[in-house]
């Protein structure tokens, strides 16, 4: 073992994309942390790493990684780092060969940064950033507790796209529950419309124990979006997409659905808007079968239920 490599400060989330990339860790938690579906960070106190230590792992990295042809950093909120540029010239310089390197970020923060902060870290070499939309409908992100507004969202896209970075948003499907699905499907299809992302990200709201949506739930006061309602609210939001060269994807286990043992939708994946009809064949394909199916048709969020599903 080399030594010190024990004691490296791995990322403890990244998105499924970036499962092959090397982690570095440049925050940890999360500065908001209140939404309701979520379950991660809820033990951590959020704070930006300090420099000298986030520099010793980088040079960590480059013993544990090699090489690196991509690179993600952690943990939910890279921008409040007011480091970030220098942190991110010296991993250029030391991963040389790597094509990209991404991070999360918040709608928030994106908007309370300097312009300047902001394209000094895209001319740093961080390329893209993933920001969790969620809904872009203002009751759902209200319920969701999400901490921003639909037209901030569209405010913190455009100006990422303004300061030259690649812009991954993530809808998540189910959020607006059995009551909300066309509002939550049409309006988050307006805010990307108005934002112009690079990818858009389908998940899956599946509610982890012990959140707050999880209490709502066990009391009522939420009701899940069923498998069928929830494969027509993908239909509905691809339908009133209307973006261009930009790549979605359903690149999460939460997407699909099974019958019996056999998964019957995996999601939709493409490029906008070459692609978008033969999405919307996929959708119908699947809706069609769970109306003629006399199983039953099981999604992520009753196979977590009964504990077939223990990792989101």
């Amino acid at each position: 073992m080399i030594t010190g490599l024990n004691s490296y400060d791995f990322p403890p989330f990244r998105p499924p994309n970036e499962a092959n990339s090397a982690l570095i860790r440049i925050t940890r938690g999360c500065p908001w942390n209140r939404c309701e579906f979520c379950a991660m960070y809820k033990h951590l106190k959020f704070e930006a790493k300090p420099l000298q230590e986030v520099k010793a792992d980088v040079e960590k990295a480059r013993l544990i990684y090699g090489v690196a042809d991509t690179i993600f950093l952690g943990d939910s909120d890279s921008l409040v780092h007011k480091d970030l540029p220098e942190i991110v010239a010296l991993i250029r310089k030391t991963f040389p060969e790597t094509q990209r390197i991404t991070t999360y970020a918040r709608a928030k923060t994106i908007l309370h940064r300097k312009m300047e902060y902001l394209k000094a870290v895209r001319k740093a070499g961080l390329d893209r950033l993933h920001l969790g939309l969620e809904s872009g409908d203002v009751i759902v992100l209200e319920r969701l507790n999400k901490g921003a507004k639909p037209e901030e969202m569209i405010q913190a896209g455009k100006k990422a796209k303004e300061a030259g970075f690649d812009v991954s948003f993530y809808v998540l499907s189910g959020a607006g529950g059995k009551d909300r699905w066309k509002e939550h499907a049409k309006n988050s299809a307006r805010v990307l419309n108005a934002a112009k992302p690079d990818f858009v990200r389908l998940r899956t709201l599946t509610i982890q124990h012990r959140t707050p949506l999880d209490e709502k739930l066990k009391k009522g006061e939420f009701i899940l979006t069923p498998p069928l309602e929830r494969l027509e609210e993908v239909k509905l939001f691809l339908e009133s997409l209307d973006v261009q060269d930009c790549f979605l994807a359903s690149d999460h286990l939460t997407n699909y659905l099974w019958a019996g043992n056999t998964v019957v939708y995996r999601g939709v994946a493409g490029t906008l808007p070459d692609d978008k009809e033969r999405m919307i064949e996929t959708v119908k394909t699947s809706i069609d079968f769970i109306k003629s199916s006399d199983e039953e048709i099981k999604d992520s969020n009753l196979l977590y239920r009964e504990g077939l599903i223990s990792s989101l």
